[in-house]
């Protein structure tokens, strides 16, 4: 792994969990990525997740591997960033579409609406969501409550005994995972 010659080498930086270097990524980058979100129908929360969604995407992907960097570190991370940004507004795009759809459609049958079937569905998913909750490790849970109350990356990690904010926002991106999919695989059965 190498560095363009003006910046510290961040990629090695990060799969090290270089803490120093870690916090200099955040000052150097983050604000661009989130400037960029604002201008592309983003909040501020949207910027925070995809920064850390593009920097674990980059841990994923490039380290335990012979990788050699030729562009710069902010490069490669604004453009796994957009590219991931993209996609998000193209999955609302798509669900949102679909939701008009279904809406149109139980609307026009027998002039009920759909808001008792709506209801009784919405009612459905938030019983097996606090079901699928239930079954996330006690660390996720406690991680994920933490989170819902506005706590900083750092107070969770002295909270919970992680090493910093890096490893608080990777576990929550693994937790979310994880809950998205026994969610999903919920809802199927």
């Amino acid at each position: 792994m190498t560095s363009t010659a003006n910046e510290p080498n961040y990629l090695q930086a990060l799969c090290q969990n270089d803490s120093r270097l870690i916090r200099e990524i955040y000052q150097c980058h983050a604000p661009s990525i989130q400037r960029w979100v604002l201008d592309n129908n983003g909040s501020s929360d949207d910027a925070r997740d995809l920064f850390q969604d593009g920097l674990i995407a980059i841990y994923d992907r490039y380290c335990g591997t012979e990788f050699t960097l030729t562009s710069s570190f902010g490069a490669l991370l604004f453009s796994i960033c957009r590219r991931k940004w993209f996609d998000r507004l193209q999955q609302k795009s798509r669900e949102s579409g679909v939701r008009l759809a279904e809406e149109k459609r139980y609307t026009d049958e027998e002039g009920l609406g759909a808001e008792p079937d709506a209801a009784l569905e919405e009612q459905r998913k938030q019983e097996t969501l606090g079901q699928t909750y239930g079954l996330l490790s006690e660390q996720c849970q406690q991680l994920l409550n933490l989170l819902s109350q506005g706590l900083s990356g750092e107070e969770i990690a002295l909270q919970l005994g992680m090493s910093n904010a890096n490893a608080v926002y990777q576990s929550k991106h693994r937790c979310v995972g994880r809950l998205r999919q026994l969610f999903e695989e919920k809802l199927r059965n």
